[in-house]
């Protein structure tokens, strides 16, 4: 999609397809990706992406109940940094299931947080991107 970030997701499909069925995806962030492609002209890959998911390639999960009220409540405490719904539901579903995150989006991921001098458990690091 964005020739400029060839080498991030180069890592980023290196990662998903190493972790395989490991791999949760909140429904949010299925949403936001099929979005995403679908509005920069890319329909067969968003369509491949669902029907990976549909075969079990990587879990598709809900957000439960309990999930949804802890993105609500670090939406309104950070409602003023720009951070959206996939992002909060990404937070509260790795916050209750006790897993690391994969995201490029480190500004959000730096800004929310849990309680003072919580960082959320990042897959990949800054450090980590390739540079070109």
């Amino acid at each position: 999609m964005n020739r400029a970030e060839g080498n991030r997701h180069r890592l980023a499909s290196g990662l998903l397809a190493s972790l395989g069925r490991r791999v949760v995806v909140p429904w949010p962030v299925y949403a936001e990706v099929d979005l995403l492609l679908r509005s920069r002209n890319h329909p067969e890959p968003a369509l491949a992406f669902g029907v990976a998911l549909n075969e079990g390639v990587h879990q598709l999960l809900a957000p439960s109940a309990d999930e949804l009220r802890m993105a609500l409540s670090l939406g309104e405490r950070y409602l003023d940094t720009g951070v959206d719904l996939p992002d909060l539901m990404v937070m509260a579903m790795a916050t209750s299931r006790d897993c690391p995150i994969l995201t490029w989006d480190f500004r959000h991921f730096r800004t929310v947080v849990l309680r003072q001098g919580h960082y959320w458990d990042l897959l990949v690091g800054e450090a980590d991107l390739p540079t070109s």
